[in-house]
């Protein structure tokens, strides 16, 4: 997968594009960056409405960006922040809840989406599924 990334682009134009291929996974922005299988924290969570351009930290913060499913989470999380200057952290669906892949940057954004798949499967076929907003992170 291969998307456009400009100054102008909304933050949560850039994370669904990127569920649309990885439905059970997320990308989230913030405005500090974590260490390597760290957590982000909830209060440097930024608003999905702002530009790449409000909160990129390079000049040059527009050209594509390649997806693969034998990335790993890691990698992509460094890439993000290395050639556009954006702090991203990506969750993965467990059940009814998003969680972040922390611990597990190693893996590749496949094996996240199956984790999530295979945690959300008894949620999804269950006769007593509930549907309710998306929680807060």
């Amino acid at each position: 997968m291969i998307i456009e990334i400009y100054e102008d682009q909304k933050l949560i134009e850039i994370s669904h594009l990127f569920t649309n291929i990885y439905s059970f996974l997320k990308i989230e922005f913030y405005n500090k960056p974590h260490d390597w299988q760290a957590a982000s924290s909830l209060k440097d969570l930024l608003d999905g409405n702002l530009s790449v351009g409000n909160v990129s930290r390079k000049k040059n913060h527009t050209g594509f960006m390649e997806f693969h499913f034998w990335q790993k989470t890691g990698f992509l999380e460094s890439y993000f922040k290395n050639r556009f200057g954006l702090n991203v952290q990506i969750f993965r669906q467990h059940g009814d809840k998003w969680v972040q892949t922390v611990g597990t940057d190693e893996l590749t954004l496949e094996q996240q989406n199956e984790i999530g798949r295979n945690a959300s499967y008894e949620l999804m076929h269950s006769n007593t599924m509930k549907f309710e907003h998306e929680k807060s992170i």
